[in-house]
């Protein structure tokens, strides 16, 4: 047995077909590309989701092993409060080290109320846009669903990567005494440090940002071959908080409590997120079957296409009846703040 571990390879990225192809490189390469072209102040940032890859990097950074000038947080508008619970927890510990790293929350820079809003925007107004992996089916021939795929999976960039490079970019620029609509001085460039795993290297797909040129992504965890069970193991073992971070209707969701992004913790722990996500599920198949909008398959947040409601029956007529007044005035709230902001509404 020991002598077969000798042939076991590691997670190299440098074996990775996204690597010899160029779609990533090393950090220490980037930096070195970066001072080698003029680019002599580089900020090094961490993109905290809140979870666990994330907070590993955090950890290493208030241990002194790795170092960052910004740490932002990206508020999507749709963790569960566990998360948020989370962030908060991770914040005081900043303060227990002394640590005196800007800690910066960003969101969406024209939704704020990130996807909750983009969602009702979606189902309210006439608005196009749609950036969740949900997935889809389409009507065969015989009148049948059948499956048709799922959605781009745009919402990380849209509602986290991108406002964590806009929340740096403004902060430097702030520094200079300079407006957001100003140049960067062509001497300072960015490279952010993003939580995804050796696991998930499928998710690269750029190192170079396409909105701000001198902004440049890294792969920390990637480069060292770790995965997102070993993050996890890093976190228990130093008795660090491990729940793992994602919006509470995301579709990728499963019924695995293991790999910790599981429907019911969600239901369980906050069971007035599960009936928002079921009505948003509901809602989004109403507006996309009536016909005006550009999507024409017919999606679902849960992987078997099938409505929440259903799936999970049981349990929403339980906690319905529990929370329908509360969910009724988040509606309503969400119904006036999004006919103020967008204008006339659409029949739904």
């Amino acid at each position: 047995m020991d002598q077969l571990k000798l042939f076991e390879q590691p997670n190299d990225y440098t074996q990775h077909k996204k690597y010899i192809n160029g779609v990533f490189k090393s950090k220490d390469d980037l930096i070195n590309d970066l001072r080698n072209n003029g680019k002599q102040n580089i900020y090094r940032v961490l993109s905290f989701g809140g979870g666990t890859q994330s907070a590993h990097l955090l950890e290493d950074h208030l241990q002194g092993k790795i170092h960052y000038d910004f740490i932002v947080f990206a508020d999507t508008g749709a963790e569960p409060q566990f998360i948020h619970e989370q962030v908060a927890w991770w914040q005081d510990r900043q303060k227990q080290f002394n640590n005196r790293t800007p800690f910066i929350i960003a969101t969406h820079n024209s939704m704020e109320g990130g996807l909750e809003e983009m969602l009702h925007r979606y189902i309210l107004t006439d608005y196009q846009r749609f950036q969740m992996p949900v997935y889809c089916n389409t009507i065969n021939e015989d009148g049948q669903e059948v499956k048709a795929g799922i959605m781009p999976r745009q919402c990380t960039v849209d509602f986290k990567i991108v406002p964590v490079k806009q929340a740096v970019r403004r902060a430097v620029l702030g520094r200079l005494n300079r407006t957001t609509k100003q140049k960067m001085p062509d001497n300072i460039a960015f490279v952010i440090d993003i939580g995804f795993s050796y696991d998930e290297i499928n998710r690269i797909s750029l190192q170079q940002s396409p909105q701000f040129k001198y902004i440049y992504l890294a792969y920390p965890l990637v480069e060292q071959g770790l995965t997102t069970q070993d993050s996890i193991k890093f976190l228990q073992d130093n008795q660090l908080p491990e729940k793992r971070s994602r919006c509470y209707f995301c579709p990728f969701n499963c019924d695995k409590p293991e790999i910790g992004m599981d429907w019911a913790e969600i239901i369980h722990e906050e069971p007035l997120s599960f009936l928002k996500a079921c009505y948003f599920d509901t809602m989004l198949r109403n507006v996309v079957l009536n016909g005006g909008k550009r999507i024409k398959s017919i999606p679902y947040f849960h992987y078997s296409r099938r409505p929440l409601a259903e799936v999970y029956a049981a349990e929403y007529s339980y906690y319905f009846r529990q929370y329908e007044s509360e969910l009724s005035k988040w509606i309503g709230e969400w119904l006036d703040k999004i006919e103020q902001k967008y204008g006339q509404l659409i029949p739904v």
